[in-house]
């Protein structure tokens, strides 16, 4: 479940961070790419430890289904 938070928080910072880019001219001034930039790129960075949290849990629940295989043998 706490993936599935990380890649929906990924997401909303994503969107706020293009928000930033199209209408951010108003709230922060004339020099506000580099700002909307930096949000969007963090918004990334948070999707991938989403992803990165799911396929290792993966990657855990089939050693552990492999492993009671060849135990039970």
């Amino acid at each position: 479940m706490r993936e599935y938070a990380l890649l929906a928080l990924g997401v909303a910072v994503c969107l706020t961070g293009a928000a930033l880019m199209a209408f951010g001219k108003g709230l922060l001034g004339e020099d506000h790419a580099g700002i909307a930039t930096v949000i969007g790129i963090v918004g990334i960075g948070i999707i991938a430890i989403g992803n990165i949290a799911r396929s290792s849990k993966r990657s855990s629940e089939g050693a552990k289904s492999s492993t009671r295989g060849v135990l039970n043998d």
